[in-house]
């Protein structure tokens, strides 16, 4: 037995002389990735797979951030090939593919029928900042289960599609129509809430034509079984295009005008939906029923008064509104982009969340975060709640993700872009979002080998905590364990050292946390490149091994001979000692436990009593009753200590991805 694990350790320690890591490491504060010095997309390359990711600088690291969930992000842009990833909080990709056609956006995790399900949208984008696609539903497997599109055959846009608690599916619509647009200003009043009016006064409006076309806003609830429409609202049945401050450069058919640029759409428990407007500056509660504007936050017919001078309703640009969890429907949160496209002079953006008095109607600032190198987009980004209160940003317009405590201090910050290329849209994802997710791939882990190591990994998988390297003569022949290696990043790598003795042909096991097989690779030839065992054949057949294995069995062998021993000493030790404590109890009787019941009787709480055997011995508390009225208090009652992700603090607003 102790020859055997003296051989144990040694191949254990023989395992780091071999091993090394394949993984690109994220970079940190580098001044020349930022700089553009590595490109202007700096991606992560694999041996064992052609799925490339973006390389993340981490300007401050994620791992303070490490809650065990994942980052989604949908890079696209001038200078990469669209793709939608999931990375680790190290920066390592668990998944990605650019499997679609067109450009994707909004990555996310939803729940369907208890279910987790990926959805993401993919189609043409460039049809003036909205697109004509579908939505991609695909389960743990990464299999497509459904596509999603709209109902009566409108095109399915890109910027909100949210599946509801109820099974229905939110999202939103553009479509052309001829519009009486008479007194409707050219030139809109496009400066900030706050700043005088671009346009001096006393100076004529240029209207627009009486007729024109404009892109409508519009969202539909849908059946996700039938396809069939439950619910439609459009913008141009509720709102002036009066209220819009995006110029009319445009109102033909061919080139429409965008006045309202809807951009996010939630359904509350009372059934009202909650909207934002790009273009209008505005998010509007909207009844469930009738569809009839209940108030405005901000924009030019805002219903609030804002306690905090301004900074409450006067938002532009903003993207990605959202009822506060915890809030009980009187909090709002949404990236406020501070710019469109015709006014973008602040030079920054943020995420907001402002409180709503609907008593009073009053607004009033909860909370700003800013990021301190001033980064600022133009178009996109979104704001999310997580679920132990803090809040992550992405910049939409800029390879940016940050994620900041309640109070807002920037605690993770990772770029996917050169800081000396923000705004230039080279790179940008609509929205960057965190979840919990468990991918279990169908397919099969990957292995390479190239320059004498071996390149491992499996896209997909969150639970592969080891790999299990094996060996054999024959590529059909018995795989023995060669070595066991943890995992560390996406792709691990290990070298064949000159000392190993290895096959030809080589494969890789992938393990769970509990040591449990996932699934096997195809094996590689190895060639002559290592030191094989090339004139000592293995033969397929079961039952037949050469001297290699017979050595390693006969080591096993002895191992359990050795354990089988022990058990049986142990068995015969515990039954001595219970004949033991039979033999005492028949010779000595029950006088020998008296004392015993003493205290056992002091302890449960109960006295004793001089009194004749008839008297009941008075029950005074004490132990038992204390550890009863803990346990009933525990058992009896919710545990308020206890509250599963994603559930909020009244039970109201669902976090975003952490369903109840």
């Amino acid at each position: 037995m102790l020859r055997y694990l003296s051989y144990s350790c040694l191949a254990f320690l023989g395992l780091f002389s071999t091993l090394s890591w394949a993984r690109e490491e994220a970079l940190f504060r580098s001044k020349e990735y930022n700089a553009g010095q590595h490109g202007e997309y700096v991606e992560q390359h694999y041996v064992s797979t052609n799925i490339t990711a973006p390389k993340l600088n981490f300007m401050m690291p994620y791992g303070a951030c490490d809650d065990g969930s994942y980052l989604f992000i949908a890079p696209r842009g001038e200078k990469t090939k669209s793709s939608v990833c999931i990375l680790d909080a190290s920066g390592s990709l668990v998944w990605s593919t650019s499997d679609y056609h067109g450009q994707a956006y909004n990555l996310q995790v939803q729940e369907y029928h208890g279910q987790s399900y990926l959805t993401f949208w993919a189609g043409d984008n460039a049809v003036g900042g909205h697109g004509v696609g579908q939505y991609f539903m695909l389960d743990q497997h990464y299999n497509l289960i459904r596509t999603v599109t709209a109902a009566n055959g409108l095109p399915t846009d890109l910027h909100s599609f949210t599946i509801t608690p109820a099974g229905t599916a939110l999202l939103t619509v553009y479509e052309v129509i001829e519009a009486n647009l008479k007194g409707v200003p050219v030139r809109q009043d496009t400066g900030s809430p706050s700043r005088p009016l671009i346009r001096p006064p006393n100076t004529p409006q240029i209207t627009a034509p009486q007729k024109g076309f404009t892109w409508d806003s519009l969202f539909q609830e849908i059946d996700m079984e039938t396809g069939e429409m439950l619910f439609q609202w459009r913008a141009s049945d509720h709102f002036d295009y009066k209220q819009s401050y995006e110029p009319i450069m445009s109102a033909t058919e061919e080139k429409s005008w965008d006045w309202f640029h809807l951009n996010s759409v939630v359904k509350d428990n009372a059934g009202n939906y909650l909207v934002s407007s790009r273009h209008l500056r505005t998010i509007a509660n909207i009844e469930g029923r009738t569809g009839e504007v209940l108030w405005q936050l901000g924009g030019r017919t805002n219903s609030f008064k804002d306690m905090s001078g301004g900074a409450a309703t006067q938002f532009i640009g903003q993207h990605d509104a959202q009822w506060a969890p915890g809030s009980n429907y009187t909090e709002i949160t949404f990236f406020d982009n501070r710019a469109d496209w015709v006014h973008h002079d602040e030079k920054l953006s943020w995420g907001t969340r402002v409180q709503l008095n609907l008593a009073d109607m009053t607004a009033t600032l909860v909370v700003q975060y800013k990021h301190s190198e001033r980064v600022y987009s133009v178009s996109q980004g979104s704001y999310q709640t997580l679920p132990n209160g803090n809040v992550l940003l992405g910049y939409g317009n800029n390879g940016v993700v940050t994620e900041f405590a309640p109070n807002g201090t920037l605690l993770c910050d990772a770029y996917f872009e050169p800081s000396k290329d923000w705004t230039s849209g080279n790179v940008q994802s609509y929205r960057n979002l965190k979840f919990n997710w468990t991918g279990l791939p169908t397919t099969r882990p990957s292995l390479a080998f190239e320059g004498g190591a071996l390149y491992m990994s499996w896209l997909g998988s969150t639970e592969v905590r080891n790999w299990l390297l094996q060996h054999a003569s024959h590529p059909e022949g018995t795989f023995r364990e060669l070595t066991r290696v943890p995992r560390d990043g996406f792709e691990t790598r290990f070298s064949l050292g000159a000392e190993m003795t290895v096959r030809q042909y080589v494969q890789v096991t992938a393990l769970d946390k509990d040591q449990r097989i996932l699934a096997v690779s195809e094996p590689v030839d190895v060639g002559e490149s290592v030191t094989a065992l090339a004139d000592e054949p293995w033969p397929a057949d079961a039952g037949e091994f050469d001297d290699f294995e017979d050595e390693t069995e006969a080591e096993q062998a002895e191992a359990m001979d050795d354990l089988q021993d022990v058990q049986l000493l142990m068995m015969f030790s515990g039954l001595a000692l219970v004949s033991s404590l039979l033999l005492c109890w028949v010779c000595l009787g029950s006088r020998i436990l008296r004392p015993w019941r003493v205290v056992r009787a002091t302890v449960q709480g109960y006295k004793r009593s001089d009194d004749p055997p008839s008297t009941p011995m008075a029950k005074q508390g004490g132990m038992v009753s204390y550890v009863k009225a803990v346990w009933s208090s525990v058992a009896g009652h919710r545990n308020t200590l206890y509250r599963p992700l994603g559930q909020d603090e009244q039970g109201d607003v669902p976090l975003r991805g952490y369903p109840k």
